[in-house]
């Protein structure tokens, strides 16, 4: 019998390991840049992230699941494997995963101060759904902020993730059609 565990990422752009055994699940393993900066010795930058990541779900043998699914997983080979595939990219190759990834990273941002902003625009409204005596109006208010903050929060991830990509400078961009 195979294993129910399985590898998704989140809201958040983590890969995380699910047991599959329960209706409303809690991952029991995240995999972290850390995880991967180890076998690097250094930093590394989201599109990096997300290419390593990516290799270790696609890789994740049943070994790994079934120790994902007793919650016993622990980052090693298969880990070092994705770090050492991402290497062995041509240089043109990982200049497209990092400028792809830095449009991904600019239009999400966007996204999330255009729904900041229109959260604000909703709470400064005179004009609002409900009215001061509406026994919703409090949850509807709070519904509201809740809006600003979590899209404000997104867009400051955003614009540490676009900080942090744009960090990756190997000498390599200019000229690396050569390689």
């Amino acid at each position: 019998m195979s294993p129910n565990a399985y590898a998704i990422f989140n809201n958040n752009g983590l890969l995380c390991g699910y047991p599959g055994e329960e209706e409303v699940e809690s991952p029991v393993f995240k995999w972290t840049c850390g995880d991967f900066e180890q076998h690097t010795g250094e930093s590394i930058t989201p599109s990096m992230y997300r290419f390593m990541a990516e290799y270790v779900r696609d890789n994740l043998s049943n070994d790994d699941l079934y120790e994902i699914q007793s919650g016993e997983y622990y980052p090693g080979d298969l880990e070092e494997g994705a770090v050492d595939a991402y290497f062995d990219l041509p240089m043109n190759r990982k200049i497209d995963l990092h400028e792809q990834m830095l449009t991904e990273l600019r239009n999400e941002k966007a996204i999330a101060e255009a729904k900041e902003a229109a959260a604000i625009d909703a709470l400064l409204d005179d004009a609002t759904p409900f009215g001061t005596d509406s026994p919703i109006n409090h949850e509807y208010i709070v519904f509201i902020n809740g809006l600003v903050i979590d899209n404000r929060k997104k867009a400051d991830l955003f614009e540490t993730q676009i900080h942090e990509e744009e960090q990756w400078r190997g000498g390599y961009e200019e000229g690396a059609e050569n390689f």
